[in-house]
């Protein structure tokens, strides 16, 4: 299953696709590497991220109604919300402290494999 999180316009703050290598048919540059403890950081953000994404569409799939109930419905998004806050903030703040230059129209990624950073981008070659 391709990792993926929308793209944005503008590249204000990189971020966008996080995965395990799954860059075929993009054009990347390798940018650094992080600690395997700041990597550590990232990827529990990014499965918890996902983690209540799927829980919300499994949760509007099979009709239990438990997403009717607004005191449930409020914690899942507010927790959703924190977590994808405390995500972009963790990227910021990398490409702040090791000096990641972004592009317009390239997505930032991390091979959860290796700790290598990528600027990659979506679509055709130039």
């Amino acid at each position: 299953m391709l990792k993926q999180v929308k793209k944005r316009k503008d590249v204000k703050s990189p971020v966008r696709r996080q995965g395990t290598g799954q860059n075929a048919g993009m054009q990347a540059i390798v940018v650094g590497k992080v600690s395997p403890r700041e990597k550590d950081e990232i990827q529990t953000l990014f499965e918890r991220r996902n983690g209540l994404l799927e829980l919300i569409q499994s949760l509007s799939q099979n009709g239990s109604g438990l997403l009717d109930n607004e005191v449930f419905y409020e914690k899942v998004i507010a927790d959703l919300g924190r977590t994808k806050s405390r995500f972009q903030k963790w990227w910021d703040d990398k490409a702040k402290a090791y000096g990641w230059q972004g592009k317009p129209g390239w997505q930032w990624s991390i091979d959860f494999d290796t700790c290598q950073i990528s600027l990659n981008r979506q679509g055709k070659s130039e």
